[in-house]
């Protein structure tokens, strides 16, 4: 980063600081500028153990590369693949995840590498933009440079939180190497949503309204449209992350989608038979990530009325409100244009 750039940045940091006209003495001469602007939180970095661990294993045998994993990479960051990327998998399924990335990697060093070269500077500015646009937004806690085993771009998780709440930014370089320079923006933006959401969601008292579909579909449909209001005017399909082409057909079939996923929350339905919305299945009957476009569609009409600002403050119950109202008139759209055409 220039010197030029690094002073605009300072200087964007104090203005968005609001009533703050001056960086406090508090701030010690090696805090990093990243730091300030994450509220004084730290940036852990998972991809420079892998680094280190990839030049000695690079060309070892599997089972010589499981074991200077484990030492390097995976027990000294424990907690984040603990709660991050295993999420509680039997022993026999953490092995299949290890065994399948460390065949796979070895196409993305490199590019991983580059990642991890440039990823404080792009944090810096997806920070900056969305704290332009939410000013009242404020970080609580370190944000993890780590790894996924490819199973994810970025995610809010509940590292070290006892609690199980999520609330821990997690970059996966591993996918994120990949991605160009504005798929990477708004993938950063969009988990900055779900930090700023969760910080409002979390607090609420009853923890038996945080079970249901409509929670997944309002927060990644809320998620989309606060990506879409830092970046704007970008294509549609950077948005949800999906393909121009399955987009369409998606559209297609909205109100048929919004009639499933609308009997999804109404029947109390199980988390395994809604979380195939947001994940890319193959699956002919669940369209891949099709409930991002829907909590979107469903997002979009509650912001005709509300701000932003005032969904990310409703309550659980609130939003299920939101959300079987918006997917009853997307789910009837069909109908009404099939009656006005005769």
């Amino acid at each position: 980063m220039s010197a030029i750039r690094k002073t605009a940045l300072a200087i964007t940091t104090v203005m968005l600081l609001g009533s703050v006209t001056f960086l406090p003495r508090a701030v010690s001469a090696d805090r990093s500028s990243l730091e300030v602007l994450l509220d004084n939180r730290k940036v852990v970095n998972v991809v420079d153990d892998f680094l280190w661990f990839w030049e000695k294993a690079r060309g070892k045998s599997p089972r010589t590369q499981r074991r200077l994993w484990f030492r390097m990479v995976e027990n000294k960051h424990r907690d984040y693949f603990e709660r991050a990327v295993y999420r509680n998998a039997a022993s026999d399924q953490r092995r299949l995840m290890l065994d399948l990335f460390l065949a796979r990697v070895p196409d993305h060093v490199d590019a991983i590498r580059e990642f991890n070269r440039v990823a404080g500077d792009r944090l810096t500015e997806a920070i900056i933009d969305f704290k332009s646009r939410f000013p009242e937004y404020r970080h609580r806690k370190n944000v993890y440079i780590g790894l996924s085993l490819f199973g994810f771009d970025g995610a809010v998780r509940p590292v070290r939180n006892d609690g199980g709440v999520p609330d821990t930014l997690c970059l996966a370089a591993d996918v994120l190497c990949d991605y160009s320079g504005d798929e990477l923006r708004i993938a950063m933006a969009h988990e900055f949503f779900h930090l700023y959401h969760f910080s409002f969601l979390f607090e609420q008292p009853a923890i038996a309204e945080f079970r249901g579909a409509h929670l997944p579909l309002m927060s990644e449909g809320m998620a989309v449209a606060g990506a879409e209001a830092v970046y704007p005017y970008q294509a549609r399909e950077l948005y949800l992350h999906v393909p121009d082409e399955e987009l369409a057909d998606q559209r297609a079939q909205l109100a048929t989608s919004s009639a499933r996923f609308l009997e999804l929350i109404q029947s109390g339905a199980a988390a395994e038979d809604y979380e195939l919305w947001f994940k890319n299945t193959g699956d002919d009957f669940v369209p891949d990530r099709g409930g991002y476009l829907l909590g979107y569609e469903a997002a979009k009409r509650v912001l005709s009325v509300y701000t932003l600002e005032q969904m990310v403050r409703m309550t659980p119950s609130q939003l299920r409100e939101q959300a079987e109202e918006q997917l009853t008139v997307m789910s009837g759209a069909r109908f009404i244009m099939l009656a006005s055409a005769r």
